[in-house]
């Protein structure tokens, strides 16, 4: 049997799950350990929702760094929204925290950027639910439907959100 062949068939094979995105698969969580196990591909459902929250996270605590009138014509082509300075929020500083009237849209800003980034989920509905004055942040809950085919059904979860990035 040629090497090529005993290599494809030494490779991991397709197993039940969804597949551990890139930035998952870079992060080492435990340098020092050196294992013989090959690397994990697929992520179960308790798994995904966990990998999903900390980028909805990412997301939301991320300023996208182009200035406003650069970002509303940047938004214009949806293509430039691959570029790094787009990635996170758009500038919402006119929007008040403490102001609850601004909460809706607030909320929308963020439904906005999750849809965008985080392609594992879909039909995203925030809603705010308070605003803490000491830690100028805000609390959210996140509802979505998974958009991975190995899983179906809603997902629901707390996030919180620095108002100053």
């Amino acid at each position: 049997m040629s090497k090529a062949l005993k290599d494809a068939r030494a490779e991991p094979k397709k197993t039940a799950g969804a597949p551990i995105p890139l930035f998952d698969r870079l992060i080492d969580d435990d340098p020092e350990t050196v294992t013989e196990q090959p690397p994990k591909r697929y992520y179960n459902r308790f798994e995904l929702i966990q990998s999903i929250e900390r980028e909805v996270a990412r997301i939301l605590n991320t300023r996208a760094t182009v200035k406003r009138a650069e970002y509303d014509d940047f938004s214009e082509d949806d293509l430039n929204f691959g570029l790094p300075e787009m990635f996170g929020l758009g500038d919402f500083s006119q929007y008040d925290a403490t102001n609850e009237g601004h909460w809706p849209r607030i909320a929308e800003l963020c439904e906005q950027a999750i849809i965008r980034y985080e392609p594992r989920i879909k039909n995203v509905t925030a809603t705010v639910m308070a605003f803490d004055k000491k830690t100028q942040s805000l609390s959210m809950t996140i509802h979505a439907d998974f958009a991975v085919k190995e899983f179906q059904g809603e997902l629901t979860f707390p996030t919180v959100f620095l108002m100053g990035g």
